[in-house]
């Protein structure tokens, strides 16, 4: 009885949530060994740990509603009817599996690139639709090789349009800004660093892809999908629809007149406001879109419920003064020419423990950009390297393929191989990229 609970306790940690969990509670201890205590005891440090803890738990309430926006506009966008039906319908072109794979890896990674949640469901969608087809024509298919295409956004999406350090950073308000300034886009994600390594890394992928779908051998199984019902534009008072052209004419009239000229203008709230007026002229009635939202919601459930423990852990970090000490101590043991190495290696194996882009530069962004301050390294480039390791360990991290899991009933034992070969020739590349262009 007692190995069943004890298994059942180990259990319990091998989810999301269990791993921001145990993360707080290493993090606990860490910080308890290793913050300066002058006359204090053991209780008093434990005191002012938790209130570290306590006081930093609702410190990233405004970056939280940010990362929940983008994804549940970017998962309207992605069931609204009319683009479901051109989906389905660009999924009748493929012949073969390798077009086919050409077709879902292309389209997936350029709405990977607009925003993280629209790819994420059109990766999912158009990978179903795709194997779908091919079984209608008795083509030769694989659903997992499709279904891991289908999730190729995800492993490029941070040097894209919904970044999310980039997009952070580039804003008059961020929680680094004391440290950093703000940081223009046109330093990360317009920068020709980043347009060469992500163009890089999108044709990598694409040509991996397709590689793979030459040796793939056929499956026979039909996938146990759950049933997708795309979402229509409402009938009656468009309100709705009028609402999101007046704020697209907002936004039109920043571009030409207003304050901030070019790319200096985008940021995180920039960009949810683009996309919440786009899904408002798209679904018309207030009843649509706001049954549309409701269903995005449901999807960003996880992020609601563990951003506040990041918080309580960057409270720790900050205020007990460790970030300074692990920064101080990344310097003494390697020089400048190494960090941005360890940066992108370190970003990818956190982010297999926190699965989330946002979460983990409320992290880790202190400890780099500290560094970086300390160096002089160019901290465009920098914020771009943490966006690479966050980005390729997405094909490891189960956490964000759930919704592809369900849309196209592929198992993760057999997704598993197909995503592990697109990480490796993506981390070589970025590896490499790195080394020639930082």
């Amino acid at each position: 009885m007692s190995k069943s609970l004890s298994r059942n306790f180990l259990n319990s940690f091998a989810n999301p949530f269990g791993l921001v969990v145990l993360l707080t509670l290493v993090v606990f201890v860490g910080v308890f060994f290793q913050m300066d205590d002058p006359g204090q005891g053991i209780g008093q440090k434990t005191v002012a740990i938790l209130g570290f803890w306590h006081q930093g738990f609702f410190s990233l309430v405004g970056f939280t509603l940010q990362m929940i926006m983008i994804l549940v506009f970017g998962f309207s966008l992605a069931v609204y009817k009319p683009i479901n039906s051109m989906l389905k319908g660009l999924a009748k072109i493929p012949n073969d599996l390798s077009s086919g794979v050409a077709l879902v890896a292309t389209l997936t990674m350029v709405a990977g690139l607009l925003n993280w949640g629209f790819g994420l469901i059109i990766g999912a969608l158009l990978a179903r639709f795709v194997q779908e087809s091919l079984s209608e024509k008795g083509k030769f298919s694989n659903p997992a090789l499709l279904a891991a295409t289908g999730y190729l956004g995800m492993g490029i999406w941070h040097g894209g349009f919904s970044g999310s350090a980039p997009l952070t950073v580039s804003g008059s308000d961020h929680f680094l800004l004391e440290k950093t300034g703000i940081i223009p886009v046109s330093d990360t994600l317009f920068s020709s660093f980043n347009i060469q390594i992500t163009g890089g890394l999108f044709l990598v992928y694409l040509v991996s892809a397709w590689l793979m779908s030459n040796r793939a051998k056929s499956a026979t199984e039909r996938p146990l999908a759950i049933p997708m019902n795309p979402i229509a534009a409402g009938d009656g008072p468009h309100l709705a629809r009028v609402v999101g052209a007046f704020m697209l004419l907002v936004i039109l009239v920043g571009i030409v007149w207003g304050v901030e000229e070019g790319l200096s203008m985008i940021s995180l709230n920039w960009v949810n406001f683009l996309l919440f007026s786009l899904t408002l002229v798209a679904f018309g009635s207030w009843d649509r879109f706001i049954f549309s939202v409701g269903e995005g919601l449901k999807a960003s459930t996880d992020i609601l419920v563990q951003f506040p423990f990041y918080a309580g852990i960057l409270g720790l970090l900050s205020a007990s003064g460790v970030i300074l000490k692990l920064s101080l101590y990344i310097q003494s043991q390697i020089g400048p020419e190494l960090f941005p190495f360890l940066s992108f290696f370190s970003s990818a194996f956190v982010n297999l423990l926190i699965p989330s882009g946002g979460g983990q530069w409320a992290i880790q962004g202190p400890i780099l950009m500290e560094t970086a301050s300390k160096w002089n390294l160019d901290y465009g480039k920098l914020v771009m390297v943490f966006s690479y390791g966050d980005q390729v360990s997405n094909l490891l991290q189960p956490f964000w393929a759930l919704p592809l899991l369900s849309i196209t009933g592929v198992s993760v034992r057999k997704l598993f191989p197909y995503c592990f070969v697109l990480f490796l020739v993506g981390f070589l590349f970025l590896t490499l990229g790195i080394w020639l262009l930082f």
